[in-house]
């Protein structure tokens, strides 16, 4: 067990990363000062390396973090000026042709490299990889410098784009009549003029962020609320235009100077899928088995609109427009009698989440204890912090878990998993523990009631609680494997396979508090808000789950055709192979053409918009990636329809999924043929579909 870490200050962030970067250099020198290529081993060539870069990750780690979940914007100034010292001092220590040649000599070395567990080999080849993708092999030396520092400058671009993100407050301001149909938890969050405007009427501004849009798309009654709530939305961040085709066409021109025919295949290399036809074909497919579903699914929103328009269905030219989406999708599931309002009274964020801790607790054998963290140790007085125990005689320990799970200014505007300490192996045998943060942005509490999850936030939060489990049961030798530290095309796969819990009776009604159990001032509100209403229950009732269980698919395909648009996009922003297609690049018109064609929605009213750059993905590390979210959901299917379905708390089965999947983090090279060796059979990567379609013609 190890102590929190503390969190420095905005003085402290500069010294310590000089002093990390110090750390790193000072190694890589004594290599290059004592090692000829004839004298080259793994053992002093590369792992005094790995053990500095262990020893110094977490200070690394707590740095990067900040960038996330800083509350004050000086703290992130200094970030990303951290950021980039750093950047320049990886592109240093990279152009150096000398270490290149060690590891080269390291590999050639059959005797050595045959000794080596297959973690260690792994780490040499993913250790040249890194080399050669810099240009190594293919440029001389004033090249691979010229191609590093280029890569540098892309990557402040890249911070520019998430900051201009992060920062944006835009919005709207509408009188109460436009936003009839709001719920009342939503308009009390936010900011009312008092009773003023020109008119003498109350004005309420309505925030693109902190759920804002969202909400406004999802309930407001009037088409033209609707549709103004979200053009507006659709022209923020025009500033993120210009970053955006920048940083994909040099991406390209990079990639072409190694000699690679584009961007796409370039960064294939450190995925687990290769090969950029594959990938292309795997979405062509895609496009085609759940485009006709798609189309089906606007149809009936299309009806709906229409009935209430007053319109005849055969109207011409009249396509479904995306504003109208949330609300007719809303629509169609309350006619099936799903009321997602009044099913997240009963899922208060805190509770479910400690709920949520209870099964993980439950199903692999571990304990979740509050631990009472001094100030030094949090960056915002909302974090939680929990130790992690074995649930064995002996209690080992396993490490932390934070939550900070509330929206906030400045505070990243997605919800992801970040690691704060990885796991490794000392030098002496000792184990260094985890720590991982579940870094949300829910959207915040009412002044009158407490923050609750609408279903899909359940399924979110459960998602990237997996990632943290994962990231606190892995057992790697080196921080770079560590946790989810692999390719993303498989490391979204665990946590995706989890979010088929999210759709169990069983774990709903576990997971289940009314919020008006958790204090009086709640409940009272309550009966004001439903004066001729019996109190509510305090778990939620059995038919309400069964009609969520039942329509679970319900619109499921426009939600993966959303996704497959936007992974279209990815590989074809990134599959510029001529000076002509990079000069010419249209990332707007792509990106609507697409939006138009896959989801068979009509964007006629809103190409003149900036949606690709709100989009933080593509900026953040999974350019050509976002893929990962429909391959791992077909193998995530495929693993719980396999393994976990016939008996989701069967403990045996969760103990072999621990020690050959998770327990491994990144540490296995062949990513594909792990999986296939747990299953005991190639994995079915058209189990996304095939899932789809059984549950159309079960009763």
């Amino acid at each position: 067990m190890f102590h929190l870490p503390r969190v420095p200050t905005t003085d402290q962030i500069p010294t310590l990363m000089h002093h990390i970067i110090d750390e790193l250099t000072l190694t890589r020198n004594s290599i290059l000062k004592t090692i000829t290529p004839d004298t080259a081993t793994f053992a002093n060539t590369l792992l005094p390396l790995a053990q500095t870069e262990n020893a110094v990750q977490g200070q690394l780690a707590m740095i990067d973090m900040l960038q996330y979940g800083a509350p004050l914007r000086e703290t992130q100034d200094a970030v990303h000026s951290a950021l980039s010292h750093y950047a320049e001092a990886q592109a240093g220590w990279i152009a150096s042709g000398d270490y290149f040649r060690l590891l080269q000599a390291v590999r050639h070395n059959q005797e050595d490299f045959e000794s080596l567990d297959a973690e260690s080999r792994h780490l040499l080849e993913r250790e040249l990889l890194v080399y050669r993708m810099a240009g190594h092999g293919a440029l001389d030396a004033d090249d691979v410098e010229g191609f590093l520092q280029e890569g540098a400058s892309i990557g402040q671009l890249e911070r520019k784009f998430q900051e201009n993100l992060s920062r944006e407050n835009g919005g709207v301001w509408f009188s109460r009549d436009d936003l009839e149909g709001v719920p009342a938890s939503d308009l009390g969050k936010w900011t009312s003029d008092g009773a003023g405007g020109e008119e003498g009427k109350e004005k309420i501004f309505v925030p693109f962020a902190n759920g804002g849009t969202l909400a406004v798309l999802t309930y407001a009654r009037r088409p033209e609320t609707r549709k103004k709530m979200f053009l507006a939305d659709n022209q923020k961040l025009k500033s993120n235009q210009p970053l955006f085709e920048e940083i994909i066409r040099r991406r390209a021109r990079r990639a072409h100077q190694l000699h690679h025919p584009t961007h796409a295949g370039y960064r294939l290399q450190q995925r687990m899928v290769k090969d950029p036809e594959w990938l292309a074909g795997f979405l062509d497919d895609l496009k085609v088995t759940l485009g006709p579903r798609g189309r089906d699914e606007i149809a009936v929103l299309q009806q709906r609109r229409l009935k209430d328009l007053g319109e005849k269905l055969d109207t011409d030219g009249m396509g479904f427009p995306p504003w109208d989406k949330p609300y007719y999708m809303r629509l169609v599931e309350e006619e099936v009698a799903i009321d997602k309002v009044q099913l997240s009274e009963f899922y208060p964020l805190e509770q479910t989440a400690i709920g949520m801790l209870g099964i993980f607790a439950s199903v692999l054998g571990l304990q979740f204890e509050p631990v009472a963290a001094e100030k030094e140790s949090l960056w915002h007085e909302s974090v939680q912090v929990f130790s992690v125990w074995e649930s064995t005689p002996d209690k080992q320990f396993a490490g932390y878990l934070y939550f900070d799970l509330l929206w906030r200014e400045n505070k990243y505007r997605g919800n992801q998993s970040v690691n704060l300490q990885c796991g490794y192996l000392r030098p002496d045998g000792s184990r260094q523990y985890p720590a991982t943060i579940l870094m949300c942005s829910f959207p915040t509490p009412t002044p009158t009631g407490c923050a609750l999850l609408k279903h899909h936030q359940v399924v979110t939060l459960f998602h990237e609680m997996g990632h943290g489990i994962h990231d606190l049961l892995a057992r790697t030798k080196y921080v770079r494997f560590h946790g989810y530290r692999l390719p993303p095309d498989f490391g979204e796969m665990p946590s995706m396979m989890l979010e088929n819990w999210c759709w169990m009776k069983e774990v709903l009604q576990s997971l289940s508090c009314h919020y008006t159990t958790l204090e009086d001032n709640y409940l009272n509100e309550w009966r004001k808000q439903h004066p001729e209403s019996p109190d509510p229950p305090k778990k939620v009732p059995g038919d309400l789950v069964d009609r969520l269980i039942k329509h679970r698919y319900l619109n499921r395909g426009l939600y993966h055709l959303y996704q497959l648009s936007i992974s279209i996009f990815d590989l074809q922003i990134h599959s510029l192979k001529t000076d002509a297609e990079i000069s010419d690049l249209d990332a707007r018109k792509l990106w609507y053409d697409l939006c138009e064609e896959v989801e068979s929605t009509d964007f006629s009213e809103c190409r003149d918009g900036y949606a690709f750059g709100t989009f933080s993905h593509l900026t953040a590390g999974y350019d050509v990636c976002y893929y990962a979210y429909l391959i791992c959901t077909a193998m995530a299917q495929d693993v719980f329809l396999s393994v976990f379905a016939g008996d989701p708390f069967q403990k045996d089965n969760w103990a072999k999924y621990r020690r050959e999947i998770l327990q491994n983090g990144g540490s296995q090279q062949d990513l594909f043929q792990m999986l296939e060796r747990f299953l005991g059979r190639p994995p079915n990567m058209n189990a996304l579909v095939e899932g789809l379609r059984r549950a159309d013609t079960e009763p």
